[in-house]
């Protein structure tokens, strides 16, 4: 069993340049370090490696990318190649995979191993257009990957919106993995020094047999119209001198007047346009990988409404068949149409769930948008129609627009501290949603009415089968319907130190989260991280408690009505983006907050 590990070099985002013409990264001009998710690739596949069997690592950036992927070679790689070509700069997801697909056919390949993410786009779309484009499987965000003693047989465990599922593969496939699978592979930068240049192979686009058209601006179907920084826009009163209860009680004066009213207005909906035209229908996939609805999609279903003037949502359901109950908040939401695909049994296979929809979309050859949930099942559902259709992915949306030209996406860049406009020169146009970014429309009578089509069910055999799962949160836990949010950081020291809130958070009727790096440590589910590659939330009240501020994390508070910090130190970055900052130890400052805020929140 041979290994292809891809590998990307990105930048540090302190250090980025950004070209404003071509709306680009310039990443020459910052230090360049390998990407540490895909780090963490290459210690699995160099620890799933026996003897006789060979890994290779593929990358593709700029010429100054070959000096640090010489640390692969420090760390046993058996080849290293680097994919460098002018002519690619400006490339999107989809036209980096077709580049690294044709890179990976030229070496022997049984496995595909990547990061889940990068530091500096955080998509997650490469793995899944990548594998369409092999024509192979994946899974994606595994947290434990083990080889059958002296068979060909891979046990893959990976993250699940609820938990974790484990799964029985064979090669040839592709998988990504996260952080939770392994620590970052280092190497001292001496060893690497010592490694020649040479070690390093680069190859051009004509070396690939690739036509120039096929990458960079050229060969993406999406383009970034626009980046624009994301400034915050709170006001910080921070709460430093004096006893902790007179602290408390100033912080408290200033949150009330922000508690009296609802963190965000609830969408009103539009009327339905007067004729549902087919070149104006945007796809919504409504159900999740159980075959259960995602409560996140009646958001998109209600923003479709809002910010497309002139289009209509359908709901896509894939296994089922939906109760009456979810198609009555489905049409409560906005949907104006409905598709059930039948016979696909949960847990759903992603392959099979895309035959699916791309099954629909043969039927509905004219729609203008496809969207799915940015979590594992929805980008592994779209990554695999982009790279199969050629359509143009947008992943992580976190707003929607349209001018004369068609539809626009917007989503967090550069680490979350700018949001770029990108539209898709495809049609239909695909995207990924971040769960939370939009409220769904609530009403006492459903908006419109419609009824299911039923979709002709399709026969594609299941690339995995589960051999287990568990839930780390009950079905229905997490943030949904929660005015009040609980974010804990690694201040406030540990597992016993959650536990040592959870009084707190149950007076005052709050939800639990984390920042990553609190999920990373394993004290809470990943399923309840906030931030940049978790969820966003739109609470009346956001309590970040020993929480330091990275952009990462608060880009998920956008929407929060108010945000109080609690942090010992008075010089913590999280104090610059909150309304309302107290200075002092979590155990001295929370037991006199509780009752006060409980009080202020109509609960004492």
């Amino acid at each position: 069993m041979d290994f292809v590990v891809l590998v990307k070099v990105v930048p540090a985002a302190e250090e980025l340049e950004y070209d404003a013409e071509r709306f680009t990264v310039v990443r020459a001009a910052a230090k360049l370090f390998l990407n540490p998710f895909d780090q963490r690739a290459l210690r699995v596949a160099l620890e799933l490696r026996r003897p006789g069997e060979r890994v290779t690592v593929i990358s593709m950036g700029p010429p100054g990318a070959r000096e640090p992927l010489r640390e692969a070679r420090v760390h046993g790689a058996d080849d290293v190649r680097l994919v460098s070509d002018p002519r690619l700069v400006g490339s999107d997801t989809l036209a980096t995979a077709r580049v690294l697909a044709a890179a990976i056919g030229r070496v022997a390949h049984d496995v595909v191993v990547a990061g889940a993410w990068t530091t500096d786009s955080e998509t997650g779309q490469v793995p899944p257009e990548l594998a369409a484009l092999l024509g192979v499987p994946v899974l994606t965000g595994a947290r434990a990957i083990r080889r059958d003693p002296g068979g060909p047989g891979i046990e893959i465990t990976v993250d699940t919106p609820l938990g974790w599922a484990t799964y029985r593969a064979t090669a040839p496939l592709v998988v990504s993995v996260g952080e939770k699978i392994a620590k970052p592979l280092r190497a001292a930068p001496e060893a690497v020094a010592s490694v020649p240049m040479e070690a390093v192979s680069v190859l051009s686009m004509a070396e690939l047999g690739l036509r120039p058209e096929l990458g960079g601006l050229a060969g993406s179907p999406t383009r970034v119209e626009s980046v624009t920084v994301d400034a915050p826009s709170r006001h910080p009163r921070i709460f430093g001198d004096g006893p902790i209860d007179e602290r408390v009680a100033r912080a408290i004066d200033v949150l009330r007047p922000m508690l009296s009213v609802p963190a965000v207005p609830v969408p009103v909906l539009p009327p339905p346009p007067s004729r549902l035209a087919d070149e104006r229908e945007a796809i919504v996939l409504t159900s999740d990988g159980e075959g259960r609805l995602d409560p996140s999609a009646l958001g998109t279903l209600s923003e479709v409404r809002r910010a497309w003037p002139g289009c209509w949502p359908s709901a896509l359901w894939i296994g089922g068949p939906p109760t009456e109950s979810d198609t009555y908040r489905l049409d409560l939401a906005g949907a104006l149409g409905g598709y059930v695909v039948p016979g696909l049994r949960p847990p759903l296979d992603a392959r099979a769930a895309a035959g699916a929809a791309g099954a629909l979309l043969d039927r509905r050859p004219h729609a203008i948008a496809a969207l799915f949930p940015s979590d594992p099942f929805g980008r592994e559902i779209a990554g695999l129609l982009a790279g199969r259709r050629g359509l143009g992915l947008v992943g992580d949306a976190v707003a929607l627009a349209a001018d004369a030209d068609g539809l626009l996406f917007s989503k967090p860049s550069f680490g979350g501290r700018s949001i770029a406009r990108i539209r898709s020169r495809t049609s239909p146009a695909l995207a990924t949603v971040r769960p939370g970014a939009f409220l769904a429309a609530t009403g006492s009578a459903p908006g419109g009415g419609f009824g299911w089509t039923v979709v002709p069910s399709i026969s594609i055999a299941p690339a995995f089968e589960r051999t287990a799962s568990g839930a780390e949160l009950s079905f229905g836990a997490g943030f949904d319907g929660r005015d009040v949010v609980v974010a804990v950081g690694l201040g406030v020291g540990g597992p016993e130190g959650v536990e040592r809130l959870r009084p707190a958070i149950h007076a005052w009727g709050a939800a639990l989260g984390a920042t990553r790096r609190v999920v990373d440590a394993g004290w809470v589910p990943r399923q309840l991280q906030i931030g940049l590659t978790g969820r966003s939330i739109s609470p009346r009240l956001g309590l970040l408690l020993g929480v330091g501020g990275s952009v990462n994390h608060l880009i998920g508070w956008k929407r929060a009505r108010a945000l109080l910090a609690v942090n010992r130190d008075p010089e913590a970055p999280v104090f610059r983006d909150v309304d309302v900052g107290i200075v002092g130890e979590l155990d001295a400052v929370v037991p006199a907050l509780v009752g006060p805020l409980a009080r202020a929140l109509g609960r004492g």
